[in-house]
């Protein structure tokens, strides 16, 4: 789930980086054209200079072509400054994308950790299980046409003796405990 997590927010900003490569070559290219423009409007009023003494009415078509370059020039200028704020928004989104991510991976590496104890304390809660569970009672083998016969090596008879077991206590006879009895294999050792 955290990979895909990750993968969305990784598509998120390569878009956003996208995004804004594609402005910064829009306003590289709306300051071309506005040197450009200023070029125009200078060899523009060098030319309406040169004729002005004697061009009247080429003077008032300079002015009007001086007015619409800086109209031009506004847009331009409005567009520019449009473009820098859409650049400055996308930056901070930018930046909070990142800091999402640092604190998605810190709740990752967080969560991983976690698991990585469960797992352990699993493990040792198993280990501990283990040790407590009880040795498997193999009933059809025990006794043999009324004997009792030894799980491990079979021996039966005067081989098999039967002795209290003191970890299991039944009842108490007043203050004496009575306990339950288990039985011990002579030759191996074994006790069922």
């Amino acid at each position: 789930m955290s990979e895909e997590i990750n993968n969305s927010l990784n598509t998120k900003i390569d878009g956003l980086k996208r995004l804004l490569e594609d402005a910064n070559a829009i306003i590289a290219n709306l300051e071309k054209n506005l040197k450009d423009k200023e070029k125009e409007l200078s060899d523009l009023s060098k030319f309406t200079n040169e004729k002005i003494s004697s061009l009247s009415t080429e003077l008032e078509n300079g002015k009007r072509k001086f007015d619409n370059l800086k109209n031009k020039i506004s847009i331009v200028e409005e567009e520019n400054a449009k473009l820098t704020s859409q650049l400055a928004e996308l930056n901070n989104l930018l930046l909070q994308k990142d800091s999402e991510i640092e604190e998605l991976n810190k709740t990752i590496s967080k969560k991983d950790k976690f698991i990585e104890e469960q797992i352990a304390h699993i493990e040792k809660l198993k280990a501990e299980l283990f040790v407590l569970e009880p040795p498997e009672m193999l009933t059809d083998d025990i006794t043999t046409e009324g004997r009792i016969k030894c799980v491990r090596c079979d021996a039966v008879g005067k081989d098999i003796k039967v002795v209290e077991d003191k970890s299991k206590v039944l009842s108490y006879v007043g203050n004496i405990p009575m306990y339950a009895r288990k039985h011990v294999c002579k030759k191996c050792g074994y006790e069922f």
